[in-house]
């Protein structure tokens, strides 16, 4: 340590200067002039979103982690017996994230509007978004989905699916970040002829910042589903998709923001 005159002190006098000057600090302003520490990682809970970030109308609802795996399990279930066409769009990413999500690595936002239903994943455990972008884009941008058992066996699913641009990001994404988002409208005819339409959004990051280290931030919005008919009704969409975009970004942005 130099005195202020550039020149070096004696180590004795140099450690009653220090200790002087920290001493000072903490008097006057509370806080240290030495290295600060690092401050501890934010837990997928401090990531969520807040209640003002939701889309007017919304309100949070409670659902547990293993609420969600729960549901979502029912759904893979009925999935692996389902013929999909082409047959290389099947999903996976879904069932291979579900089996991974605890209540001490993942949290969960639920919320409910007049116009659909939204939920947030925030989770340690790292979703294959390369998946999902095989099996919503491209050539799989419209599958047809034939359930064989359940009480809707003999069904036919038609999902068409827009991918939107994602948000930008300040700085960009680092080395091994991504994010996808897409619109998705399902058509559902069913064996009496009846037909069901949904429109809903998913959005997907995978993210790796220094405040929370590797996450994946999961956020879904889904309209009601409309009763069967035959034509069928118009769906209502649970937001615009520039207002999908911007929760989405708000989001990502409880992450990427220091």
């Amino acid at each position: 340590m130099r005195s202020p005159h550039g020149r070096h002190r004696s180590p004795r006098p140099v450690a009653s200067a220090v200790f002087a000057l920290v001493a000072a600090v903490i008097a006057v302003a509370g806080c240290s002039n030495g290295s600060a520490e690092a401050p501890a990682p934010r837990t997928p809970a401090d990531l969520l979103l807040q209640p003002s970030d939701l889309p007017p109308g919304f309100t949070a609802e409670s659902l547990s982690v293993s609420d969600l795996v729960a549901g979502n399990r029912a759904g893979i279930d009925a999935a692996r017996t389902a013929r999909v066409t082409p047959g290389f769009c099947t999903p996976t990413a879904d069932a291979e994230l579900n089996g991974e999500l605890t209540a001490d690595s993942s949290a969960v936002l639920a919320a409910r509007g007049g116009t659909g239903v939204l939920v947030e994943l925030v989770t340690e455990a790292r979703r294959d978004i390369d998946a999902d972008r095989l099996s919503t884009t491209g050539r799989c941008s419209r599958t047809t989905t034939e359930i064989t058992v359940g009480n809707l066996a003999g069904s036919r699913v038609v999902t068409e699916y827009t991918e939107l641009a994602p948000p930008e990001v300040d700085g960009g994404l680092g080395a091994g970040e991504q994010m996808l988002l897409t619109r998705s409208e399902v058509t559902t005819t069913l064996p009496d002829g009846g037909v069901r339409r949904q429109i809903g959004f998913a959005g997907y990051a995978a993210l790796d910042r220094p405040t929370s280290g590797p996450v994946t931030v999961q956020l879904t919005m889904s309209g009601a589903t409309t009763p069967a008919s035959d034509p069928p009704t118009e769906p209502t969409e649970p937001v615009d998709a520039a207002t999908f975009v911007k929760v989405f970004d708000a989001a990502v942005g409880r992450v990427t923001e220091p």
